[in-house]
């Protein structure tokens, strides 16, 4: 099994995970990060739920991809999606806003963000 493929399908995995749990669980889900759940939050969070499951099929369904242009642009698009999501998670963590479990999530998305990037920068060849 390629490295892709096991990045690929592990973040499908996350992302189905992270679907649910906002849909199903959006306040116990923002109360763990430290922050008071109320309609405005739920409400965000149901909404992002669908974004996750737009990336668990992305993810899934791209995994067997062979190198390609269209792999590499994905490879960009999601590992820029973690850095970023890391970035602010971190931001956020010295702000205060949150507390200390954000540190798992800035984990999870910075080991994503750098495996995304080893795939791009390992198959660069291919102009974008």
């Amino acid at each position: 099994m390629n490295f892709f493929k096991i990045v690929s399908i592990s973040t499908a995995l996350l992302f189905a995970y992270l679907f649910t749990l906002l849909l199903f669980s959006s306040e116990s889900f923002v109360n763990d990060l430290g922050l008071q759940a109320g309609v405005t939050s739920s409400i965000l969070a149901r909404r992002t739920s669908i974004f996750m499951l737009g990336i668990t099929v992305l993810m899934f369904g791209s995994r067997n991809l062979s190198h390609s242009k269209a792999r590499q642009i994905i490879c960009m698009a999601i590992g820029i999606t973690m850095f970023g999501l890391a970035c602010m998670g971190s931001y956020e963590f010295i702000r205060g806003t949150v507390n200390s479990s954000i540190l798992t999530a800035m984990t999870i998305e910075t080991t994503l963000a750098v495996s995304y990037g080893i795939v791009w920068f390992k198959n660069r060849k291919i102009d974008l």
